[in-house]
C-alpha cells in the first residue's frame, strides 16, 4: 500500500512552519526514528526556502508538497508555477577552501543532496518540480496496515 498527501500553500515565510510539519508528518508516517526525520525536514527546508525567495519575483505564487510513503522509502515532491530553475546544474560548492575564500551560496543543494538519496528536478508543462528521496534504512521495508500505521519487515 502506498500512502500519499498533496498540500498546496502560498509561498511565503509565514507558511513555512506548516509546510515543513506535514513533511514531518510523512516521514513519521514513513517509521523514520528522529535523526532521518530532521534530516529530511532540513533538505526540504533548503527546497522550500530557495522557492519562496526566488520562483516568484515580484508576484505571489503557490508551491505545492505531495509526499509518497512508499515500501521502499519517502517520496517528496516540491512543486512551482514559478521562474525555470534547475538547482541540480549547479556547480557542487567548494568545501575545501577556508571559509573566508568560498563564494556565497549553493550549500543548500549540496545539503539536500548529501541527506537525501536522491535528487532529482523536471521542469514539467511551466512547472519545476523538485523530487527528494530517503530510502528505508537497510534491509527495511514498510507496509501499511489497514490504519494507515507502518509496519516493519526485513
Amino acid at each position: 500500500m502506498i500512502k500519499m498527501a498533496r498540500m498546496i500553500f502560498a509561498a511565503k515565510l509565514e507558511n513555512l512552519p506548516v509546510m515543513l510539519d506535514c513533511i514531518e508528518d510523512g516521514s513519521l508516517e514513513q517509521g523514520f526514528d528522529a535523526a532521518t526525520v530532521n534530516e529530511v525536514r532540513l533538505a526540504c527546508e533548503e527546497a522550500l526556502v530557495n522557492v519562496i525567495h526566488y520562483a516568484y519575483p515580484g508576484k505571489d505564487g503557490d508551491l505545492e508538497i505531495i509526499y509518497h510513503n512508499k515500501k521502499e522509502g519517502l517520496e517528496i515532491q516540491i512543486i512551482d508555477s514559478g521562474v525555470p530553475f534547475d538547482p541540480l546544474s549547479l556547480p557542487a560548492p567548494d568545501t575545501e577552501s577556508p571559509i573566508e575564500e568560498r563564494g556565497i551560496g549553493g550549500l543548500g543543494i549540496y545539503l539536500m543532496r548529501k541527506v537525501m538519496n536522491e535528487v532529482k528536478y523536471q521542469r514539467e508543462y511551466e512547472r519545476n518540480i523538485l523530487t527528494l528521496i530517503k530510502y528505508n534504512p537497510d534491509g527495511v521495508s514498510f507496509h501499511f496496515k489497514s490504519d494507515g500505521q507502518p509496519m516493519l519487515e526485513g
